[in-house]
C-alpha cells in the first residue's frame, strides 16, 4: 500500500500501516508520536537501572502483538528470568487485552 505524504509512518506488529494523518512537521500521528516518545523515555530510564530485564513487550495493538507478548512472557518464565507473580500479572493483562479486542471502545 502506498503511503500518503502526510500519513503516519507507524507500522503495526502485523505489518499494517497506520492510516491516520501525521502531525505537522512530524512523522507520526498524535497517538503514535506520544507512544514513541514514551518508549524512548522508558528505554532511557531502563538503561539507567541495571536491575531491569533486557526485554521489551510490543504495544498491544492487535491479536498478533498479544500473541508475540504471550510468547515472550512464556520464554522468560521458562528461562527463569521472570518471577511467577510478575508473569501472572502480565498474563492476566494479556487476557484483558484479548477480551478488549472483541469489544473495542474506539473505531479502528
Amino acid at each position: 500500500m502506498a503511503r500518503l505524504p502526510n500519513q503516519c509512518m507507524h507500522t503495526m506488529v502485523d505489518g499494517a500501516q497506520c492510516g491516520s494523518p501525521a502531525m505537522r512537521r512530524a512523522r507520526f500521528c498524535y497517538h503514535h508520536k506520544r507512544q514513541h516518545e514514551q518508549f524512548i523515555a522508558f528505554s532511557t530510564d531502563r538503561a539507567r537501572n541495571s536491575r531491569t530485564l533486557p526485554f521489551t513487550l510490543p504495544v498491544l495493538e492487535g491479536a498478533n502483538s498479544i500473541q508475540t507478548s504471550l510468547t515472550q512472557i512464556m520464554r522468560l518464565l521458562v528461562a527463569g528470568k521472570i518471577e511467577h507473580k510478575t508473569a501472572s500479572v502480565m498474563l492476566y493483562s494479556l487476557q484483558i487485552a484479548t477480551t478488549n479486542l472483541h469489544h473495542p471502545a474506539w473505531e479502528p
